[in-house]
């Protein structure tokens, strides 16, 4: 099977949708299969593909790398048609080489100062090149936030739909009752029993459509404070668990979907000054990492939290009881790009980001434990009050 033309078109389905990371990732999986089966053409085809994709979203010393490969591939497999069009259309941005192989003894000096000036400049544009993916990493990270955001507002429509959905079946039977009611009252046909029978399902109803609608209240209220807090690095005092489970309940639409239960091991009165936008990103990111890596679809697990006071450090503990991670990947979990879910959900960024924020943000530590077979554990510190 051709697996490598398959993630070309998923490349391309994902930069029409404007999945960017998405894009990305099975440009270079395009590129790479075509490279380990020798297949020049389709390497050069995706590379030229993954170039004019960089040069879309602005990222110019990108493209270039892809679009020089590409060129490098139609020149190796003699596709001299796309070759010239590659020149012709992408020019400025490839980058061309030419030694001569016949040199004058004359002018071996002038060509070596032109080749170290040469090497000069392939370094400048490589040390460029670095800073721009390092740009290009820090967007993606905060693209990720973002799709952290839009998994929130998911969970809120998610959630929210019930209890309204339930109000406005109750208020639309209510409203039928009332037609019937005063069509009726106004032939002047009331019965005893039928106004009792009315009494009675208006009663049924209100209570339906007050005890819903309550509850949506409930929901938006933990859903804005969770929002609001994940879309601002604002310092405020909150008790742990509460918001824990605040967090949680914004999860629901995803823990919703499997046979997992969630431990929690808190003591109410455990207050931080911190940042809950930072706690919100590491909790959800903790949880979406385990039901990505730790299960399989039909698997009932179990998700613990686990919070202490040691003297002035909140000492917080995540586990989950799945799979495992094998002593190869576990000492490259935290890397940014790492995943073994690649194309099934795994950026590679999770992890990285709980990293950057315990030990930058929340001036903490971040410990991992794991076998295969026996779960995994994350032990993270940090100070309960962290200062201005």
């Amino acid at each position: 099977m051709n697996y490598q033309h398959d993630d070309l078109v998923a490349a391309e389905k994902a930069r029409v949708t404007g999945n960017i990371l998405e894009a990305m990732e099975y440009y270079d999986r395009a590129i790479q299969g075509a490279q380990d089966n020798e297949n020049i053409h389709e390497q050069g085809l995706a590379a030229e593909l993954a170039g004019a994709f960089y040069l879309s979203i602005g990222r110019a010393k990108i493209a270039k790398i892809y679009l020089t490969e590409s060129h490098s591939c139609y020149q190796r497999c003699d596709a001299k048609a796309q070759a010239a069009h590659l020149e012709s259309k992408y020019q400025q941005w490839l980058t061309s080489v030419s030694i001569p192989t016949n040199i004058d003894h004359n002018n071996l000096q002038q060509f070596n100062q032109n080749l170290e000036e040469l090497v000069q400049q392939r370094t400048s544009e490589l040390s460029q090149t670095l800073e721009d993916l390092k740009s290009t990493q820090n967007q993606l990270v905060e693209s990720e936030k973002m799709a952290a955001l839009g998994g929130l507002v998911a969970g809120v429509a998610h959630e929210i739909n019930t209890p309204i959905g339930i109000g406005i079946a109750a208020a639309s039977l209510l409203a039928e009752k009332v037609t019937k009611f005063c069509e009726i009252y106004s032939n002047g046909q009331i019965k005893r029993s039928e106004l009792e029978k009315f009494l009675d399902i208006t009663m049924q109803s209100s209570n339906m459509i007050l005890a819903n609608l309550t509850r949506a209240a409930d929901l938006i209220h933990s859903f804005k404070e969770v929002a609001v807090d994940q879309s601002s690095e604002l310092k405020r005092t909150f008790p742990v668990k509460k918001y824990l489970e605040e967090i949680l309940t914004s999860l629901t639409a995803k823990l919703r979907t499997t046979k997992h239960k969630v431990e929690v091991n808190c003591d109410e009165n455990i207050v931080l000054d911190s940042y809950p936008g930072l706690f919100y990103q590491i909790v959800t990111n903790l949880v979406i990492n385990s039901l990505i890596h730790a299960y399989e679809p039909n698997d009932e697990g179990v998700l613990t939290f686990d919070f202490q006071l040691d003297g002035e450090l909140l000492v917080f503990q995540y586990a989950d009881n799945g799979k495992g991670i094998t002593p190869e990947n576990l000492s490259k979990i935290f890397e940014p790009f790492f995943t073994t879910k690649r194309g099934q959900g795994g950026t590679g960024l999770g992890l990285h980001i709980i990293y950057n924020l315990v030990n930058q943000k929340l001036q903490g530590t971040i410990k991992c434990q794991s076998q295969l077979g026996q779960g995994t554990k994350f032990l993270i510190k940090f100070p309960a009050q962290i200062g201005n």
